[in-house]
This record gives structure tokens, C-alpha cells and sequence, in this order.
């Protein structure tokens, strides 16, 4: 198996989020040892459900992508974390387009992305990638006991939390805890218990906590300021999130704080000196918002070879 590491929302290699990539098609291979035969029949690779998981495991990015090519405008993608599949996963998904734009396999324009549990499209217009998130959806507004234990486990007194934001689960393409502080102090110094998170993420079927600070009043091009967790899935914390942060662009936008065509940027992985820029916006297709997350990737790894 052949592996490639590509961070997720950054340009450069010491930002983003590095994810697994494994382009399962031999297309890509054999172009690269002879760019002018054509591989367009050839078959992609068949891995097998544990073989992928095992490989996540080995790898042990928070996500690993494994993309089949289904035709010249649709690629069918899953994802791995180190201990379980999940349906959709943002920065991988960046990453991964970003690497097929990067070897040529793509150029600009719209693409079809198969999931496990959707169809969704994705842009490309000069390295950009930006990809459609599945419907999103306001959960429910969790009761003040749960609250205080979500405090608790990231050693936060209820009052650091922002009383304009309650804390409740949002989905867009996976199910997170938000949770909004009032300052940026709070949000770089919560500290995790990850037993405790991990058994608050199961018992509300969650994959985890994303924890957010509003740049109000704003004095730099960034909407907020985040950190995100799902320590239940072997991920402690992880430094750039599209579908999290699709679902604080979604919640915001339904409290008035987000117009729709408005460019946003969510600056996340300060924790983790890792730097990251996941950019957002809300569109209008038949009189309902969608949310769209873009952003760029950086290839830092190719050809890592894996015996699984």
C-alpha cells in the first residue's frame, strides 16, 4: 500500500492537520513512472475494511482517506481513524483533493464526493478546495447538569462560558458539542480529561467537543478562535476540523452573527502549535443555507510504502 501525508488547511508544512491519503486507483502510480501512458482502465486497488483500519492504526493521523476514482467528475472517499470509520471528515477530504489537484489527477472545476452516508460537491479554482457539507442541523441545547460536567472535565468555571452560545450539539456531516468561551485565555487554557469527555461523547453519541471564542469585536480577518477534541475516538485534540467548524458556521448563522456569500475564517490548532485556517460560508440553494468549508493542503509526505 502505497501512503502519502498531506496537511489539511495550510500551505505550509509546519500548519494544518496531516492526514493519510491512499489514492486506491493505480492511475496515479503509473503516470508517475511514465507520465505520457495511459492508466485511465486500469483498476484501483482492493483493500478490504480491516486492511483500511489497520492501515489508520499504523498511520495513527486523526483521519485517514482512502479515495477510489469513480469517473473523470465523482471519487468515492472513506475515512479512518485510528480506531474506527467515521462518514465524513473535512480536513481529509482537503487533503485529499488537494493531492489529486497537485499530481494532476484534477484541475478547476465541480466534483462529485461519495461518502458513506452522502453525495456532496467539491470546488477546485486554483488549489482551493471547497467542498459542500451535508445538511446541517441545530440539535439539542444540553441540560445545565451536563453543561457542568463538560466544564468540569476541561477545568472551565461555567461563568468563562459565552451566554449568547448555548452549549449544544450541532451536526454537519458529524455530531459536536459546541461549546463558546468568552475569551481566548479560556479557550488555550482549558485542559482535557479524556476518560471523562470520552464517556460525556458516548453517552450523547457525539464524536466530540468543539470549543470556540468569537473575535468580538473583530481586529483581524478571523471569525473565531477554536480547539476541537474526540478523544472516544483515539484523537485527543486535533489542529483543523471542516466539519466541526461547518457546524459553529451554521449555529452562527443562525444567531444573526453570519450573512450568507460572507467569507469566514476559523483559526484553530493554537494548542497544539499548529497553526490552522479553515475558511467558510453560507450559500442559498432552494431557499435553504448551506455550508460550504475551503481551505488548501500541503504535500509533506509521498510513496510511504505499508505491508498490511
Amino acid at each position: 500500500m502505497r501512503v502519502n501525508v498531506v496537511n489539511g488547511f495550510s500551505e505550509h508544512p509546519e500548519g494544518g492537520n496531516p492526514a493519510g491519503v491512499v489514492y486506491l486507483n493505480e492511475e496515479l502510480c503509473l503516470k508517475e513512472q511514465n507520465r505520457h501512458q495511459d492508466c485511465d482502465g486500469e483498476k484501483p486497488e482492493h483493500l478490504t475494511d480491516e486492511q483500511m483500519q489497520q492501515a489508520a492504526a499504523r498511520l495513527h493521523f486523526s483521519e485517514t482517506a482512502f479515495i477510489t476514482r469513480l469517473n473523470d467528475r465523482s471519487f468515492a472517499i472513506r475515512y479512518f481513524t485510528p480506531a474506527a470509520e467515521v462518514p465524513l471528515c473535512g480536513h481529509a477530504t482537503i487533503a485529499s483533493f488537494s493531492y489529486l489537484y497537485q499530481k494532476g489527477v484534477i484541475g478547476d472545476g465541480v466534483y462529485e464526493l461519495v461518502t458513506t452516508e452522502a453525495q456532496l460537491t467539491v470546488e477546485v479554482s486554483e488549489g482551493i478546495i471547497w467542498m459542500e457539507m451535508d445538511a446541517p442541523e441545530l440539535q439539542q441545547k444540553l441540560e445545565p447538569k451536563m453543561v457542568q460536567r463538560i466544564c468540569d472535565a476541561y477545568e472551565l468555571d461555567v461563568t468563562a462560558l459565552d451566554e449568547t452560545m448555548e452549549v449544544r450539539i450541532v451536526k454537519s456531516g458529524l455530531r459536536d458539542i459546541h461549546v463558546c468561551v468568552k475569551s481566548r485565555d479560556d479557550l488555550l487554557q482549558a485542559v482535557q480529561h479524556e476518560e471523562e469527555i470520552s464517556r460525556i461523547s458516548e453517552e450523547l453519541d457525539v464524536v466530540g467537543v468543539h470549543m470556540s471564542c468569537l473575535n468580538l469585536p473583530k481586529t483581524e480577518q478571523i471569525t473565531a478562535y477554536c480547539s476541537n477534541y474526540a478523544p472516544l475516538y483515539d484523537i485527543p485534540e486535533e489542529c483543523a476540523t471542516g466539519t466541526s467548524n461547518g457546524g459553529l458556521t451554521y449555529y452562527l448563522y443562525q444567531k444573526g452573527m453570519i450573512q450568507v456569500n460572507q467569507m469566514n475564517c476559523f483559526l484553530q490548532g493554537e494548542h497544539m502549535h499548529r497553526p490552522s485556517k479553515v475558511y467558510t460560508k453560507v450559500r442559498m440553494a432552494d431557499g435553504k443555507p448551506t455550508i460550504w468549508v475551503g481551505g488548501c493542503g500541503v504535500i509533506c509526505r509521498e510513496g510511504i510504502h505499508l505491508n498490511i
